[in-house]
């Protein structure tokens, strides 16, 4: 049974993809939050470089956010790049961030946001996602992970790295962070500040947006590559397996009842927990318009049961328990060019001295579009190729005079009548698009002897 309800599935999606193809490009839909307040469904996105939050009234998604931040310095308006939901004291908050600075926004009133807060770091950390760990709210960037208080004040911090930060996640857990490469789930343990178990999953690519979901109950690991949907316990053990139609993995979620929902492009599938029995599924691609593809996905449940929020590229599409279409809201026109792929840099090395070549590789931006390379206070021109992809030799800098001053970061080495004093000090590499203004930057620890 389960082989023929797929075989329909297989069916349905062959059919769906047909749709001919939207003339005009939209701006994407591919991740964002979902919550439930005053048994309200709020859903969200800041993928238009806005923060957008709607509210589902009967049939219909009603944004009532819409903004930008305002960099007053140079009277202009900045982006937005994610967004969290967050509910503290009944109250409902929305985080957002935007370069180096993270935003907190009352939005209890579900009519107009109020601006709490800003907290921004002084040592130029470009944050690239803000999430929710367990009751902590955190930040994602290029240095890690940092966990924040409701004041948003630091208060801690864990060395967790990807290139792809939508990729690093609690999956809803309280004690566990989850790492998605192209081959592996590492499974870090917070009280332990360590990685305690490595899981083989199977992607076809390094490059994609991917989140898992865990059930704390259960102790049970959810998650869908490019193959099948897997259930896993904590010891890396493979207990069920759902194959789909080979397309792109991309989400898992739940609303921590008996099932779980995922997103494969085509369209959303919805399994029993227990055995990854197949229950339902919906094509997303011509559902709320052409140019649907399902990616992100939050499961949220109100009296009336799951809604299933999916960010499907041309749309934010709710569907109920049984998959059947609430509501959507269109994408907006997209006039800039196409970005294939989140933002990255990589550096052929952690360490380097100083005046040896450094390799440095980056994606995401525009196609063919200039970009600035400081390091330190050297500035080099690259150029993105046609996938926004670019690959620049560097010259590693020198240590500042202050590092050579600091104990803990100078070492001396003496041999017979000769001596040598080596310092090392990190510095920031980064990458700015001269037409996106699309900014990343990456850490590397330069040391110098003399």
């Amino acid at each position: 049974m389960k082989k023929v309800l797929l075989a329909l599935l297989i069916i349905i999606v062959v059919v769906g993809t047909t749709t001919l193809p939207a003339k005009t490009k939209v701006r994407a839909y591919y991740s964002g939050d979902a919550i439930i307040y005053n048994d309200v469904v709020v859903t969200g996105s800041a993928n238009s470089e806005s923060l957008e939050v709607f509210k589902l009234e009967g049939q219909k998604l009603v944004k009532f956010v819409d903004i930008k931040p305002y960099n007053s310095r140079f009277g202009t308006y900045d982006s937005f790049f994610d967004l969290k939901f967050n509910q503290e004291d009944g109250r409902l908050y929305v985080y957002a961030i935007s370069g180096y600075s993270l935003y907190k926004y009352d939005i209890s009133d579900l009519s107009s946001p109020s601006l709490v807060k800003i907290s921004t770091n002084s040592y130029w950390e470009w944050y690239s996602r803000v999430d929710k760990f367990g009751n902590d709210i955190v930040t994602i960037s290029a240095r890690g992970v940092k966990v924040f208080n409701r004041n948003m004040d630091i208060v801690d911090s864990y060395d967790i790295k990807n290139d792809i930060p939508y990729n690093i996640s609690s999956g809803g857990s309280s004690q566990y962070i989850f790492n998605i490469t192209k081959d592996q789930i590492n499974v870090f343990d917070r009280s332990a500040r360590k990685v305690t178990k490595n899981i083989n999953v199977d992607y076809r690519s390094a490059s994609g947006n991917r989140s898992l979901y865990f059930d704390s109950y259960d102790q049970m690991i959810y998650v869908v590559d490019d193959y099948s949907a897997k259930k896993f316990d904590l010891n890396g053990a493979l207990k069920s397996t759902f194959d789909h139609s080979g397309n792109p993995g991309y989400d898992v979620a739940s609303s921590n009842n008996e099932y779980i929902y995922f997103s494969n492009g085509l369209g959303v599938v919805k399994l029993e927990k227990s055995n990854t029995k197949l229950l339902a599924s919906q094509v997303t691609g011509g559902i709320a318009g052409t140019e649907g593809w399902a990616m992100g996905l939050k499961v949220v449940a109100n009296f009336t049961g799951d809604k299933v929020v999916v960010f499907n590229n041309s749309s934010i599409l709710v569907l109920n328990d049984k998959l059947n279409k609430l509501a959507y809201a269109r994408a907006g026109e997209d006039t800039r060019p196409e970005v294939k792929e989140n933002l990255f840099l990589h550096l052929n090395t952690v360490a380097a001295p100083t005046n040896s070549v450094i390799n440095l590789t980056g994606g995401g931006y525009y196609p063919n579009e200039k970009l600035t390379v400081t390091v330190k206070d050297t500035k080099v021109t690259a150029q993105a190729d046609e996938n926004g992809r670019f690959k620049q030799t560097l010259v590693a800098p020198a240590v500042s005079n202050q590092a050579f001053n600091t104990a803990s970061a100078v070492t001396m080495a003496s041999a017979g009548t000769s001596s040598a004093v080596t310092a090392r000090e990190r510095t920031d590499i980064k990458v700015v698009g001269e037409q996106s203004k699309f900014n990343y930057s990456i850490s590397l620890e330069v040391v110098t002897t003399k």
